[in-house]
């Protein structure tokens, strides 16, 4: 093998000199400032978990006085009774009693299962009453504790279509409310 030329000694060195520069770059410098730029992130992001909680912190007291206003107002909410029948009998009253009051004729009342949520009752009523008296009776039902949700409106106006008349329409409806048990009293 033949010596190299200067040239070609000059390219060699300066190759070497590229591929250790490139090596110390990649070995030593490049992990350094990866490592310095991750504790940097990780940094900022404690800080606003930081400020985050004093924030919460500074919010507390607010939190506890609207704690203790959902305890006080919990019986808009909800129907408190010993079982779930009790609470559904309650409610099945309550949806009887305002169609009634509101000029409506109830069918039957009976309480709903299926479909219904851990914690909450439902009852459906089938029922013969007016239009302006079913509004009445729904916007009594709920803006007037305990709250309930309506499920279900179902109307039929068949007899008013036929004659051309007014007539009572037929009406099923379901509500369901929050149900939370209560102890008995025992005496």
């Amino acid at each position: 093998m033949r010596p190299l030329a200067p040239r070609e000694r000059r390219i060699v060195a300066v190759a070497l000199l590229i591929a250790a520069a490139a090596f110390v770059w990649l070995a030593l410098v490049s992990p350094a400032l990866n490592g310095f730029h991750a504790r940097a992130q990780r940094r900022e992001e404690l800080l606003a978990q930081y400020q985050a909680d004093r924030r919460l912190l500074g919010s507390l007291s607010t939190l506890e006085a609207a704690a203790a206003d959902q305890r006080r107002t919990s019986y808009r909410y909800q129907i408190t009774a010993p079982s779930e029948t009790v609470a559904a009998d309650a409610l099945k009253q309550r949806l009887g009693d305002t169609l009634t009051a509101a000029g409506g004729a109830v069918g039957s009342l009976q309480q709903v299962q299926a479909g219904v949520p851990a914690g909450w009752v439902s009852a459906r009523v089938d029922a013969q009453i007016g239009l302006p008296q079913l509004v009445a009776a729904i916007q009594e039902l709920q803006n007037e504790g305990p709250y309930v949700v309506v499920q279900y409106l179902s109307i039929e106006a068949d007899r008013a279509a036929s004659t051309g008349h007014a007539a009572p329409l037929q009406v099923r409806l379901q509500v369901s409310t929050l149900f939370r048990s209560a102890p008995v009293a025992v005496r």
